[in-house]
This record gives structure tokens, C-alpha cells and sequence, in this order.
């Protein structure tokens, strides 16, 4: 009887399993995840102006964001297609939101709920700048969304990440956020 490693053992049974069970269960996760998150901005849709229109971040709107990169008054810049792409693949629960307001792109966002589950991560959210046209606040209408995806996945808080400046922070906080500095980060109860 040849004698094998502990390690050999685990990485050929992993090239057996792994392989095609981690896609079908990323693929599970995904199907299950965007039945949510449609459900969440078809909920959040009912409740919001007619001016206003809640998606999904599709080439469309990865489109229209690319028209955001030459206003200078731009704050950051986040890459909506290649990185969003990144992203999407590696988190399929994660919860993504493009919101329209006359058919002009507003805004974007994108979060994803923490390891445990109970908490919903708001990482990445991107308005369009004050130069391009007038708009509505954005961050009202992304948190409502968001509001109603971690009530639908069982999360108990949202939490802002990284806000880009004290300002921005402060600005949260107006809206019933509170600071935690050791995280960097802003967080509520779900309403």
C-alpha cells in the first residue's frame, strides 16, 4: 500500500469535488441572491416617484457612468465595469442598485452583507456629479434599497464603509447614522 501525504489526499479530493460542486453552489447562490435583489428594488419601486426608476447595475448603466470620468468635480473613481465585474463574480450576495431619475443615471451602489449574515455592508456608492445636472439626493433613495434587501436576507444593521470624508460622514450622521471609528465606518438598525 503506497503511502500518502494528508495534503495530497485533501487536494486530489478537492480537484474531484470542488470543480463543479463550487460552480453549481456559486451559481445556486447567484439565482437565489438576484431573485432577492430584484425583489428588493421591485418593492422599493413601489413607493418611489414616477420620475424615479430602481435597476440593477447592467451595461446600461455602466454605460452611462462612463460619462461621470470626465466631470471634474468628480469625488471618486470607482471603475463601474471592469472592477463591477470583479465584484459581482465574487460576491453573488451581494446587493447592487442603479438608480434613474427621468432617465438620467443618478446614482450607484454596490454592498454586500458581512460573513456572518446580520449586518449589510453598503461598500461602494457613487452619485453623479453636480456638474453633469441636477438630481435628487441620491443617498436616500440607495438606503431605502437597501433597507429592504437586508430585511429580505435577515440582516439587523447597515453599515456605510469607509465614508469618503468627514463631511460625507457628518452628512450620514444627520440622516441617523452612527460613527465607529475604529472600523471607519457608519452603521444603523434596519427600520
Amino acid at each position: 500500500m503506497q503511502r500518502r501525504h494528508l495534503s495530497e489526499v485533501v487536494i486530489s479530493a478537492g480537484r474531484i469535488n470542488d470543480d463543479s460542486d463550487m460552480q453549481a453552489t456559486h451559481q445556486d447562490a447567484e439565482t437565489r441572491y438576484d431573485r432577492l435583489r430584484r425583489q428588493a428594488l421591485a418593492t422599493v419601486q413601489q413607493i418611489a416617484p414616477s420620475s424615479i426608476h430602481y435597476g440593477l447595475i447592467d451595461a446600461r448603466a455602466q454605460q452611462a457612468a462612463e460619462s461621470w470620468r470626465s466631470a471634474s468635480d468628480r469625488r471618486v473613481d470607482w471603475d463601474w465595469t471592469n472592477g463591477f465585474k470583479t465584484l459581482k463574480y465574487r460576491h453573488p450576495k451581494r446587493f447592487e442598485v442603479a438608480v434613474w431619475q427621468t432617465g438620467k443615471l443618478i446614482a450607484l451602489s454596490f454592498g454586500r452583507p458581512t460573513y456572518n449574515g446580520n449586518r449589510l455592508r453598503l461598500d461602494l456608492i457613487e452619485a453623479r456629479p453636480a456638474s453633469l445636472g441636477d438630481r435628487d439626493s441620491a443617498f436616500p433613495r440607495i438606503v431605502v434599497a437597501y433597507d429592504v434587501y437586508a430585511r429580505l436576507i435577515g440582516a439587523r444593521e447597515i453599515r456605510v464603509m469607509n465614508p469618503i470624508n468627514a463631511e460625507v460622514r457628518a452628512y450620514y450622521e444627520r440622516l441617523g447614522f452612527e460613527y465607529v471609528r475604529k472600523g471607519n465606518y457608519v452603521h444603523r438598525e434596519i427600520r
